[in-house]
């Protein structure tokens, strides 16, 4: 079942980490932007990225239903990269300190350097999925003018 819809691991893993923040402490993550930090609670970067990640689910599911079928290639890039975008984006901060240790400037280089990464690759992923909505509705136009 999944291996036909990869994009209900969105789903899965929408829930895993709605249900995560709630148990979350109340750690912080800390992003230095030039001389500006912001400060996020961990649990509420859970819920923004589990609601958007069920939102792609439900893309997808409406588009299934309504018998659009996407190019498979770009599906799969799409998902599973989304998928281990997320997961850069949440968890090298908490590998690399404890919760009870302030992180300095010299410290969290390489932490803001990775959720950067993370964070554009994501935002890449999410112009493919863009572009591959357009793509498959502009072949499904030229398809039914073909007829």
């Amino acid at each position: 079942m999944i291996k036909r819809r990869p994009y209900l691991l969105l789903l899965i893993v929408s829930l895993i980490l709605f249900v995560l923040g709630f148990f979350l402490n109340e750690d912080t993550i800390d992003i230095n932007v030039h001389d500006t930090y912001y400060v996020i609670l961990r649990k509420h970067l859970c819920w923004l990225l589990s609601i958007e990640l069920f939102l792609f689910s439900l893309f997808y599911l409406l588009f299934y239903n309504a018998k659009i079928n996407f190019g498979n290639l770009f599906l799969k890039v799409h998902v599973f990269g989304t998928l281990i975008s997320v997961i850069g984006l949440l968890f090298p901060y908490s590998l690399i300190f404890r919760t009870t240790e302030f992180s300095l400037y010299d410290n969290s280089l390489y932490i803001n350097l990775c959720m950067t990464i993370s964070f554009l690759l994501f935002l890449m992923l999410q112009i493919l999925f863009i572009i591959n909505i357009f793509v498959t509705l502009t072949k499904r136009l030229i398809k039914k003018k073909a007829l």
